[in-house]
């Protein structure tokens, strides 16, 4: 019974070795572990032993991969089949019997084909793939006068996961911003309320350049504004997406109706000018603004814009300490209205 016992744990574990990818250094050192990738010249291993390890190809005498991989070539395609590297150092791919060499150069990145497949072939229910921020604050003040202010913001992207092959996809952008305010004087109440939002819905048609369409509801009390409604559409440009910081840019023309508390209204059509910028100041602090100016067409000489600038300062993996200003400002604003509408925030900030 014992012997068949052991029996049973050597096949076990030989069973255990076929099924995974082992790489033979030339040095003579044999790593054995999970394919995670190959790019940048690197092999990366996940081992149960060692954990995550990262070899340069370079130093790899022959490795073979135990499933499927795709090895993803620069402009574009993929080569899907079981892999091995040859002595000169690229790579080799059979499939169906038939086996091929891909030149080590030409490659931009190899992984299971499994995983590829996860990516190339997303799908997500509607309330899935968002990320983004939503901030909260609140003051009291006290004396002659009881105030009290509300500030909140919610900004949110939803996109397909990155993808070894760009594949031309949509992007929803969401942004709301409320700010409430309440003051009381003896008999004498003021209230004035803010509420901006924005839905704009982009094509990316490469990873840097897309088309998008743009709605857009105002609701801005101290300025007597008492509904915008802008719609329109444009180009948008990305020059700067990496891990510490990001730019784009973007121009149309939007279509926009107000209607103001003194029951003037109007209908004009503008111009649309935005810039979006986010940097990661240091490991816990970020930076981030976004701008969009509205030149009018059918009142030339007057214009619009709204900006808004953050710093978040991280408390943990989610949270974080904001502080913050909004500035909307509108040229021609009704007599007896501000063009100014400013906001100076801080509250705590939630990213998802």
């Amino acid at each position: 019974m014992k012997i068949i016992t052991l029996g049973l744990i050597a096949l076990t574990c030989a069973a255990a070795s076929t099924r995974a990818d082992v790489a033979t250094l030339k040095n003579g050192d044999r790593v054995t572990g999970t394919l995670v990738m190959v790019k940048d010249g690197k092999l990366q291993l996940k081992s149960d032993i060692l954990g995550d390890l990262e070899i340069p190809v370079s130093q790899v005498a022959t490795f073979a991969a135990a499933k499927p991989v795709a090895v993803i070539v620069k402009g574009g395609q993929s080569v899907q089949g079981q892999l091995e590297i040859s002595a000169s150092g690229d790579w080799q791919i059979t499939a169906e019997g038939k086996s091929q060499t891909i030149p080590a150069a030409n490659v931009d990145m190899i992984m299971p084909a499994e995983a590829y497949h996860a990516l190339v072939e997303h799908s997500a229910k509607p309330w899935q793939d968002w990320k983004g921020a939503a901030t909260l604050g609140y003051s009291v003040q006290s004396g002659d006068q009881n105030t009290s202010s509300f500030a909140s913001t919610l900004n949110a992207v939803r996109e397909r996961p990155a993808s070894p092959i760009f594949k031309s996809h949509f992007r929803t952008n969401f942004g709301l911003t409320t700010l409430l305010s309440h003051a009381t004087q003896g008999a004498t109440v003021i209230t004035s309320n803010t509420l901006s939002t924005s839905l704009r819905e982009d094509y990316l048609f490469s990873p840097a350049n897309f088309v998008f369409g743009i709605a857009g509801i105002d609701h801005i009390g101290a300025q007597g504004l008492y509904l915008r409604q802008t719609y329109g559409g444009g180009y948008g440009r990305t020059l700067i997406n990496n891990s510490r910081a990001s730019f784009s840019l973007l121009g149309g023309v939007t279509a926009v109706h107000e209607k103001f508390f003194t029951g003037a209204h109007d209908q004009i059509l503008a111009v649309l000018v935005g810039e979006k910028f986010g940097f990661q100041v240091s490991k816990r602090v970020r930076l981030d603004h976004n701008l969009n100016f509205y030149p009018n067409l059918t009142n030339t000489g007057q214009y619009r814009f709204d900006t808004s600038t953050t710093l978040a300062a991280s408390l943990g993996k989610r949270f974080n300490l904001n502080t913050g200003i909004i500035d909307l400002f509108l040229s021609n604003p009704p007599v007896g209205s501000h063009q100014n509408n400013v906001a100076f925030t801080t509250g705590i900030g939630y990213t998802f």
